[in-house]
């Protein structure tokens, strides 16, 4: 097998002069085939060392002889590979390379575990690994790992063998090696076959199997690992599909060890059909194998079985014989000294992994910051531009079909940024703390959604997509719509995926109550190609589907049903299902809600009154965005919702701190990742270099990324406000107005500073007033009435006893948090002022008191950023005038 790390080195090889050079390189070619191609390596190892010789290069020479000595290991040729070697590290101990030293231990480590000395096989493996450690070379050290993760397997302690392996695994697909990747699915299969996790051990014997060419070692490996899993699983024909072709193909090759494997389970298959005699006639080839080649684990395992076989066949003396030559040799290999020294390597070594484990961590966290900030902008510049045009249109009366299309992609983006918030968020997920949310919700809406997600794909394939919703549920439930949905779009969407007639159906049923729990349960049926028998336990593992073939013909990552066992369970749910192969499936998803208090659906109102519209009305804005068609969305609904609006353009941070210097804008939508210069540097820019009032432009980051840190990053640098993409439009217009009100008072301030200075020559005061509007008073007026009952309303359905509950509620808290905000100023606590005013908004919000009257968002924001501070003092005395206004509006309205 021509690797495409061989073909490399071919070329290499080609293109050098230098003797030793091209001796190197063969030696690279060599190691590279050993395992595809044992008897061309063993070739090149002799050119190895008939060149080293002529060349009197000793280092090619003891290479040479490392290679041969491996290549007649793997033949079997344990006796002439032992001499071999003998000579290759004799090479490296006169040259003190420590490096081939290692590479040759290694060698003999394996010869020895074939032949079932797991001591000595231990012995040459843990000093090898020693010589590794002390070298620094971690690819190395996971190679001898691999090799202690083999004895761990024989040793029959499985968890620590899986431990290592797949300690190795990352570091082998990072190098991506080949040759590594496929020796390491060859001890995962080993494992989890072992564990009796037959779906896992599949996986990877599959993999091995796609990765190699017929006639390999590797390739007749694979087919007597997928032979002995199904066996196992007591899938006979499968077994046979592929142990007699794995047999064929290791005795054209010379393969020992896939020989014995082969023979041996083809023999206690025979055994278990009850064909005595075939059986007999396979164990006993196999025997003879083992004997030959001194494989004393394989025999082991051959005597106990021949000790079961002569028994069913009555031969009870044989059957003792064998049994007592399977126990003496058990007794022999599993010897308490080797495992012993290996329980002593095994803590050493995770003393030394842990070490490097907090070293890769770190760098790993950096690594995985800038890869999320990427991924995130990556994912959501075509979200926006997705969920912008696709409002656009929504405004546009849209015929009652379009309508339909449209919602639908509206619901599908939407669910969809939800689902890439969580992913994005990866130190969330990972220690496990997705936040399910307790929302009012319609079983029938959602229902509805997930149909109006799947139609077209059912229409296309021409089957039926029924919804039934059992009229007993309740009108509104709490839960989260937003899950549920995700696993029902899951579920539907397999069933859709894999039906090709028939219908699909999806069915909410009321099946008890208590009080005003409801238990629902949601049945997903397909008349579609169903479940074999042996992927049901396996089904809702990662990253598994039912078969190779379906992952072929079907595509898709087998996370889904993963990911919607995850939510049902932390839903507090049961997942479960059944299946007929070739008649179809369904799949069960039973979780317990409350009954929501409101029964009647209320329309949501936009958070966007007539005044912040007003004030933003005629303002002159730069929107900053190298994507057209995010520009293309940010304009058109600036435009649509604030007709006056005037609106440049620059499409890059260098023209944006251009434009800025040669015109006055109120407002900067400034994009972060842009050509030429990006949103932060260009920030930069315009608050260190230009001239007031161009540096005190109010600039809000419109960006993809998200992350605290960025956010954090944005604030720091000078930046007044962001607006997540694919924004929502009423976010955007409140983000506006709250800089642009920021702007008039200071603008305020300044002239009323500039005022009294004129007037007197007694210093302005260090914290001047808010805003003159009020009768010489020398603050801003307030309406005639700060709080709006209308949410409240709406929120309790009118019911009085609930809206006094919150009143009484707000009006003992918000007094605690505005004297909290108070002392913050008074102690320049910032952060104190920052955490009061994020926990008095939304109490704020609930009594209808708006944000251009409270500014607490303001006072948040302001609280975040160093070089802002000095607004705080007019902002909070503004907000203790509402405050006082608000609690006595409120004590009058309480019944």
């Amino acid at each position: 097998m021509d690797t495409p790390r061989y073909k490399q080195l071919q070329q290499q090889y080609d293109t050098l002069t230098n003797e030793r050079e091209r001796i190197d390189t063969l030696v690279e070619m060599g190691i590279e085939l050993r395992t595809f191609d044992t008897e061309q390596a063993n070739e090149i190892a002799d050119q190895v060392i008939y060149r080293s010789i002529a060349e009197r290069y000793v280092l090619g020479q003891g290479r040479g002889y490392n290679l041969k000595g491996s290549c007649l290991g793997i033949q079997g040729e344990y006796d002439q590979a032992v001499e071999v070697l003998e000579k290759a590290i004799a090479i490296a101990k006169q040259l003190k390379d420590k490096r081939l030293e290692a590479r040759v231990l290694n060698n003999f480590g394996h010869i020895y575990r074939e032949r079932g000395d797991l001591a000595n096989a231990l012995n040459y493996f843990g000093t090898a690994l020693e010589i590794n450690e002390e070298l620094g070379d971690e690819f190395s050290q996971s190679i001898n790992l691999t090799s202690i993760s083999n004895l761990h397997y024989d040793l029959n302690d499985f968890d620590s063998a899986l431990e290592y392996a797949l300690k190795c695994l990352s570091i082998f697909e990072r190098s991506n090696d080949p040759v590594r990747l496929i020796s390491i699915y060859t001890t995962l299969g080993n494992i989890y076959f072992k564990q009796e996790k037959f779906g896992e051990a599949l996986h990877y014997f599959q993999q091995i199997l796609n990765s190699s060419d017929p006639e390999t070692s590797y390739h007749v490996m694979a087919q007597s690992g997928l032979g002995k899993v199904y066996y196992k699983m007591h899938d006979f024909n499968n077994a046979r599909q592929y142990l007699l072709p794995a047999l064929e193909e290791a005795e054209r090759i010379g393969n020992v060890e896939v020989q014995i494997i082969a023979q041996f389970y083809v023999g206690r298959l025979y055994m278990d059909e009850g064909n005595y005699r075939s059986s007999l006639s396979h164990l006993n080839t196999a025997f003879k194998l083992a004997d030959e080649y001194t494989r004393r684990h394989d025999l082991m395992s051959i005597h106990e079985y021949l000790s079961a076989l002569y028994d069913h066949m009555g031969d009870i003396p044989k059957a003792f014989h064998h049994l007592k030559t399977y126990e003496q040799l058990k007794e022999e290999i599993f010897s308490q000294n080797t495992v012993t020294r290996l329980r002593n390597l095994q803590i050493h070594q995770q003393m030394e992994l842990s070490r490097k484990e907090k070293e890769v961590a770190e760098r790993t966290a950096q690594l995985k910051q800038q890869f999320m900030a990427n991924m995130s902008h990556e994912i959501r510049t075509p979200m926006n531009a997705i969920v912008g045009m696709n409002r656009l249109l929504l405004a546009k009366e849209p015929r009652p079909e379009q309508l339909r299309y449209l919602n639908a992609i509206r619901q599908s983006a939407d669910n969809l940024l939800i689902i890439i918030n969580d992913i994005l968020d990866l130190s969330k997920i990972e220690a496990g703390k997705i936040i399910i949310e307790n929302v009012d919700f319609s079983v029938a809406e959602i229902v509805q959604s997930v149909h109006d997600m799947l139609m077209f794909k059912a229409e296309d394939k021409h089957i039926e997509l029924r919804t039934i919703v059992d009229p007993a549920i309740p009108h509104r439930l709490i839960g989260d719509p937003t899950r549920i949905n995700q696993v029902l779009v899951n579920l539907a969407g397999n069933s859709v995926k894999f039906t090709d007639k028939g219908y699909v159906e999806i069915r909410a049923t009321l099946v008890k109550t208590e009080g005003k729990k409801h238990q629902v349960v949601f049945d997903v049926k397909d008349t579609g190609i169903g479940i074999a028998p042996q992927y049901i336990n396996t089904i809702f593992d990662s990253f598994t589907q039912a078969g190779n073939d379906i992952t072929r013909k079907f595509g898709g990552t087998g996370l889904g049903l993963t990911i919607s066992k995850q939510l049902v369970t932390l839903m507090n749910g049961e997942i479960s299902v059944k299946s007929s192969y070739g008649e179809g499936t369904m799949f069960s998803v039973a979780i317990t809600f409350d009954e929501s208090d409101v029964q009647v659906d209320t329309e949501q109102k936009s958070v966007v009154d007539d005044s912040t519209l007003q004030r933003l009305n005629k303002i002159k804005l730069l929107l900053v965005e190298d994507n057209e068609f995010n520009r293309m969305v940010a304009e058109d609904t600036l435009k649509e919702l604030i007709p006056n609006i005037i609106i440049d353009i620059a499409v890059n941070g260098q023209e944006a701190v251009d434009r800025v210097q040669q015109e006055q804008y109120d407002v900067v939508l400034m994009d972060i990742q842009m050509p030429v210069m990006d949103g932060v540097e260009a920030t930069k820019k315009i608050r260190a270099t230009l001239k007031p009032p161009a540096c005190d432009v109010k600039i809000i980051a419109m960006t993809a990324n998200v992350l605290q840190e960025d956010v954090q990053e944005y604030l720091r640098i000078g930046m007044n406000a962001y607006v997540s993409k694919p924004f929502h439009p009423d976010e955007l217009l409140l983000k506006m107005a709250s800089v642009v009100e920021d702007k008039v008072l200071q603008s305020e301030n300044t002239q009323q500073s500039s005022v009294a200075s004129t007037q007197t020559e007694t210093p302005a005061p260090a914290t001047p007033p808010l805003a003159t509007s009020g009768e010489g008073s020398g603050v801003r007026s307030l309406p005639g009435k700060v709080t709006d009952m209308t949410f409240l309303k709406q929120f309790t359905n009118n019911n009085v006893e609930k809206m006094n509950k919150y009143i009484g509620m707000f009006l003992e808290n918000a007094p605690k948090l505005l004297a909290s905000i108070e002392h913050g100023l008074e102690e320049k606590d910032f952060t104190g002022i920052k955490v009061a005013a994020h926990s008095m908004k939304p109490q704020l919000s609930y009594m209808g008191v708006k944000e251009e009257i409270s500014h607490v968002f303001l006072i948040e924001q302001t609280a975040s950023e160093a070089s802002h501070i000095d607004h705080l003092p007019p902002l909070i005395n503004e907000l203790k005038r509402v405050c006082a206004k608000a609690f006595e509006e409120l004590r009058a309205v309480v019944v």
